[in-house]
């Protein structure tokens, strides 16, 4: 992970604490799971350029045949997938102590105003609270996706009403005389 500036936040995403959670995932298909966690993954871009703070958002894949962690960089999000054997949990652990080491030292910028570890899993809850490390439940953050995305749907429909105030159509803008002899050209080119 690169750089960061001490001003900004961190959160880490229990990927399928989450969907589990929130989505009550537990009877889908591989196929759906799929699909969610790219969803989650669209909606926590979309959280991401509207706050100041990185995400890295890990998944637990220890019963697959992956000898080494996935981590690639999805629309902002840092997505992780753990290596066979590996909890998702652990790599989180691991993520918390470098971080949460690093915004001590305030002096080299390398660190985070505060980190947030999102998942309902309370054992995990406790052994990663510390000093600069809040946890939030699947359901505190999904409130906070969903009154996001509310709020940018209001902002939304507010521009799309300005800019019809100020779009005009054609008709709208001729005289009712020229009005008239534009609908008449009309009626002859349907024809």
């Amino acid at each position: 992970m690169k750089k960061q500036s001490s001003d900004e936040n961190l959160i880490i995403i229990d990927g399928h604490n989450f969907i589990f959670n929130f989505f009550r995932a537990g009877k889908l298909n591989k196929e759906n799971i799929e699909y969610i966690k790219e969803k989650l993954i669209n909606d926590l871009s979309l959280y991401k350029s509207q706050k100041n703070c990185d995400l890295v958002i890990v998944f637990d894949a220890r019963n697959s045949e992956n000898r080494r962690r996935s981590i690639k960089t999805v629309d902002g999000v840092i997505v992780i997938h753990s290596r066979k054997n590996e909890s998702a949990d652990r790599v989180i652990e691991e993520l918390v102590d470098k971080k949460a080491k690093a915004s001590k030292d305030l002096d080299k910028k390398e660190g985070y105003n505060k980190i947030f570890v999102v998942t309902s899993d309370y054992p995990q809850q406790k052994v990663v609270f510390r000093e600069n490390v809040y946890r939030k439940s699947c359901r505190e953050f999904q409130a906070e996706l969903s009154f996001l995305k509310k709020e940018i749907m209001q902002k939304i429909t507010c521009l799309n009403d300005e800019s019809d105030k100020k779009f005009l159509t054609m008709e709208k803008k001729l005289n009712s005389k020229n009005r008239k002899k534009l609908l008449e050209l009309r009626k002859k080119i349907n024809k």
